[in-house]
């Protein structure tokens, strides 16, 4: 049980970590004149993940996505464990949702700032296909991914970080 944890732990640390990307020094936002919803903060929640080996994680799970701030919010609870909560600072977006999230993907790159000060590299990808929202995060580096399927979304206000 205590190989699960820490699996489950390594792997929600690398959750939104990507391959290697350069990033531009200010905020691209590249959406489509149809994809209004691309500007409004959405917190998508899931009972489950599936790790890089297909395999089913049981942690409840959130993730809010705020483009106002430039913001995405991880926060899960394993089984056995105490809360994970990390935050991805957002440095593009490429995004062509449909209006009521039934279709289209959005990219977000950008990086999760560690604890000595260096920043690690993040990728997420969320697809819209027939009423689901499914997202992919892979680190080709250290060969690791993640996915999970949402049937459940909200668009939530947008507030500015205080």
């Amino acid at each position: 049980m205590k190989t699960y944890i820490n699996r489950f732990i390594v792997l929600s640390s690398f959750f939104l970590l990507a391959s290697s990307f350069v990033a531009d020094e200010s905020p691209v936002n590249k959406n489509t004149p149809e994809s209004e919803i691309c500007s409004k903060t959405i917190k998508y929640t899931t009972n489950k993940l599936l790790g890089p080996n297909g395999e089913e994680i049981t942690a409840p799970t959130e993730i809010t996505i705020n483009p106002t701030t430039k913001v995405i919010t991880l926060v899960s609870t394993p089984p056995d464990q105490e809360k994970v909560l990390f935050e991805t600072q957002i440095e593009s977006i490429e995004c062509s949702f449909s209006k009521k999230l039934s279709s289209g993907k959005a990219y977000y790159k950008g990086y999760i700032l560690q604890q000595d000060g260096n920043k690690s590299p993040a990728e997420i990808v969320l697809e819209a296909k027939d009423g689901k929202v499914s997202l992919t995060s892979y680190d080709e580096e250290k060969r690791i991914g993640l996915r999970a399927i949402f049937d459940k979304w909200e668009i939530i206000e947008n507030k500015e970080k205080p």
